[in-house]
């Protein structure tokens, strides 16, 4: 089988720090300062211990962006919706988290088509995760 650490490379490219505004901008438009406020805000409402971090910004092999906290520890998430509790990679956590926010941002802001594509996008390739089944599990 196939380790996390050895997956995830052809899963994301991570976007580097220069190029995050712009690239927020480019995928998000005006509503990046939103999304990333609910990212935040899912990640407060999921794992009570949270208390800020470093993200860094990831793009899918179908091209959508998605957010994750910049750590090698593991990430535990608690849904207060299905009561899943999966303790997991930071970047499946981030897959989970963007796209909760990107759900609550679409239906928030129906106008704004990138939120919707974001959550499609980030659904279709979701699969292809190594972590899908915690994943999936956490979004039921």
């Amino acid at each position: 089988a196939m380790t996390t650490a050895q997956a995830l490379p052809e899963f994301f490219t991570r976007v580097p720090t220069l190029q995050r505004a712009e690239t927020m901008h480019q995928y998000w438009g005006d509503r990046c300062v939103n999304l990333e406020m609910f990212v935040f805000s899912f990640m407060n409402t999921f794992n009570e211990a949270y208390n800020g971090g470093y993200w860094d910004l990831n793009i899918t092999s179908n091209d959508a962006l998605y957010m994750s906290l910049s750590t090698d520890e593991p990430v535990r998430l608690v849904s207060p919706l299905n009561y899943a509790d999966e303790t997991m990679s930071a970047d499946a956590a981030g897959l989970v988290l963007t796209i909760y926010a990107s759900s609550y941002g679409m239906h928030k802001f129906p106008e704004d088509a990138c939120l919707l594509e974001t959550y499609d996008k980030l659904m279709e390739v979701v699969g292809d995760h190594p972590e899908a089944s915690k994943i999936y599990r956490l979004l039921d």
